[in-house]
């Protein structure tokens, strides 16, 4: 009987050791979900928000520095941004680099993305344009 006990507990606490390992896996953010994040408003709003914010470095447009930063970031469950880092900066521009990342940690809350009807955490990329007038 005692053995019987032992197992079953065992069993038990080792199908419960499985799921927080399973939880936690599925708790890394997705590149791509069903329902992708959105900013709220949109495209242009996100648009608009970025090029009231953004400030070309002084630096960098004295040097004639232009270019594409590539942000990334997580949209987490709740819809806040985490994890901004630059993914591919400007070439010589680390000021627009910074700045970059700067605007986007301003950035108000987005839509999370879904997969299979609950909110994930999903990894976004995002271009940012720099070019001299």
């Amino acid at each position: 009987m005692k053995n019987l006990l032992l197992f079953i507990f065992l069993f038990f606490s080792s199908i419960s050791f499985a799921q927080k390992t399973n939880s936690k896996s599925t708790d890394a953010p997705l590149t791509i979900a069903e329902q992708m994040p959105s900013y709220k408003g949109g495209e242009q709003a996100m648009m608009k928000f970025i090029q009231q914010n953004i400030k070309y470095p002084e630096a960098e447009r004295i040097a004639g520095i232009s270019g594409t930063c590539y942000i990334t970031f997580v949209v987490e469950k709740s819809g806040k941004l985490s994890s901004i880092r630059v993914l591919r900066g400007v070439e010589g521009g680390k000021g627009c680099d910074k700045e970059a990342v700067r605007v986007i940690s301003k950035m108000p809350k987005w839509n999370p993305g879904k997969q299979n009807g609950r909110f994930v955490r999903v990894q976004f990329n995002l271009p940012i344009k720099y070019t001299l007038k």
